[in-house]
């Protein structure tokens, strides 16, 4: 039965049970999914330009694409548009600035180091003849980085056939960053001690100085590289250490849909409407009769 509201008259307060049945209008479920379409747009977008390498491209995605998809799905109240407009954005920039592992790509099966040029897309490695130079290892120019000592300090080293000389180009480099968190963690430079012969490739990003640990390198050993010498991280198995990153997107955008449908049930439930679910404004129509 509708109710009419005298002008300037508060709303009634709404019960519990009103409160419960907002869960069940289709507004909340068109919003859910209307904020998971919005995540599942921004990861596509994001995710390949983050793998390429392009950090600044793809963090202009995730903020003008995920504001836009962001606002779009929460269109249905003022609350629901601020939180889009936070959460979609926070979402592909999470993605943006942790993915440093190319998980997008084929294996280059067992090959010479020497020919890793010829795999120029391959996300990850296994080579016949390699092994990381410590000795001619570098560290970045904590000058030059202001934050390399609270993230990490970030260093490289040649990774070379076992008969290279040092007049000899160097094929690839080893990175790796001392994060202090643990022996699992494939980023150490605890990996190069070990007898691996395989790596994944890593994507540089706007915030990792690891190019700047290789012009130290050239520069104080005399070194020479090959042209696009794509960077690694020394691991026994790439395809385990893939998957553990593509687990680790999965739970960000996870995250992001759970964080969404928390949302949209918390206003649903604690935010009072403006009028009640069965109150109505203005005048009632009588019926006409027939």
């Amino acid at each position: 039965m509708a109710v009419n509201l005298a002008p300037g008259e508060p709303p009634a307060p709404v019960a519990f049970g009103g409160r419960l049945r907002r869960l069940i209008r289709p507004t909340l479920w068109r919003s859910a999914a209307r904020g998971l379409t919005a995540v599942l747009v921004v990861t596509a977008l994001v995710v390949p330009l983050a793998c390429l390498g392009w950090t600044m491209v793809a963090i202009f995605v995730a903020i003008t694409v995920g504001l836009n998809v962001g606002l779009w799905a929460g269109r249905d109240s003022g609350l629901g548009t601020l939180a889009g407009a936070l959460l979609i954005p926070i979402v592909g920039l999470v993605i943006a600035l942790c993915l440093d592992v190319q998980i997008i790509g084929a294996g280059s099966g067992a090959i010479a180091l020497n020919d890793i040029q010829r795999f120029p897309d391959a996300a990850r490695f296994r080579f016949t003849d390699a092994r990381v130079a410590t000795e001619f290892t570098a560290i970045t120019d904590k000058r030059k980085h202001i934050g390399t000592a609270a993230s990490g300090t970030w260093r490289v080293a040649p990774v070379v056939p076992t008969n290279w000389t040092p007049a000899a180009p160097v094929p690839a480099w080893a990175v790796a960053v001392v994060t202090g968190y643990g022996p699992l963690d494939f980023r150490t430079p605890r990996n190069w001690q070990q007898s691996y012969r395989a790596g994944v490739r890593y994507v540089p990003t706007a915030f990792s100085p690891a190019q700047n640990a290789i012009e130290r390198a050239l520069e104080r050993y005399h070194l020479r590289a090959t042209p696009n010498a794509p960077l690694l991280y020394w691991v026994e198995e790439p395809p385990a250490v893939i998957a553990d990153e593509r687990t680790f997107l999965a739970w960000v955008v996870f995250g992001g849909v759970v964080t969404w449908l928390f949302f949209l049930i918390g206003e649903a439930l604690l935010v009072p409407g403006a009028v009640a679910d069965d109150v109505q404004r203005g005048p009632t129509r009588t019926p006409r009769p027939t």
